[in-house]
């Protein structure tokens, strides 16, 4: 059987703690404050904005997302600064799942009105089009890895996307083992886990449960929800075919 490669395992999103505990790791610098993030204006503004709306549990996931994102690229041996822009994989860490906060609750798919959401925040606070383009993909397609698999989008897209979406997977699907010795510890105690991904799990089925149309069949939220609810009424594909008008 061939060998699965840790970023492979990330982000295919059938990664396990227990698989990537016992990864190697490179010995690399990590900050050692872990409470300095990007401080410009515009990344104050957005923790600003995340710290007003989501809860504390989907607030220490973004935050920690950024951390574990910045410490898979400096194992990548990419530098902030040179390699790619810490800001921009900040953005799009910390505003990542604003669609799971009431502020930015509307029809769509959680990750698509979350994506609306940060575009338009960033569009009242000066923000570039190719930044606000850069985080609506990052935030759009976080849940959706298949996306960054392609070479043409790793060619075709900033660097930043990827970099955010790999830290956003490591708090999700990661382990200990995956960093340096003590650094998740580290993160964890500055920004505790409040029941991790399972927790996240509980909320994007709440929002499916209340709103259907946030979790429609084949997306990423329909799924959870038929495998937490499988009680729940569920269009299937040939159902979907059946409704239409030719026949088939």
């Amino acid at each position: 059987m061939p060998s699965i490669s840790r970023r492979s395992l990330l982000q295919t999103g059938v990664a396990a703690s227990a698989t990537l505990a016992g990864a190697p790791v490179n010995a690399v610098p990590l900050p050692e404050d872990l409470s300095r993030f990007p401080s410009t204006e515009l990344a104050n503004r957005a923790r600003e904005l995340v710290e007003r709306h989501a809860t504390p549990l989907i607030e220490n996931h973004s935050l920690r997302s950024y951390l574990f994102a910045q410490a898979v690229a400096e194992q990548d041996g990419l530098r902030a600064g040179a390699d790619y822009d810490g800001e921009l994989v900040f953005l799009i860490c910390v505003l990542h799942d604003i669609g799971l906060t009431d502020e930015a609750n509307g029809d769509q798919r959680f990750e698509v009105d979350g994506a609306d959401y940060a575009a338009k925040f960033l569009e009242e606070h000066g923000a570039s089009d190719e930044w606000v383009d850069a985080v609506w993909d990052g935030v759009a397609m976080h849940a959706t890895p298949t996306f960054r698999e392609s070479p043409v989008f790793s060619r075709r897209r900033r660097p930043e996307i990827n970099i955010a979406c790999t830290g956003v997977g490591a708090d999700i699907f990661g382990g200990p083992g995956q960093f340096p010795q003590g650094y998740a510890d580290r993160v964890h105690a500055a920004y505790p886990r409040q029941g991790g991904a399972r927790a996240i799990t509980d909320v994007i089925v709440a929002q499916a449960v209340a709103k259907p149309s946030k979790a429609r069949p084949m997306t990423f939220a329909g799924e959870i929800a038929h495998q937490r609810i499988p009680s729940a009424p569920y269009m299937t594909w040939d159902r979907m075919l059946d409704a239409g008008g030719w026949g088939d």
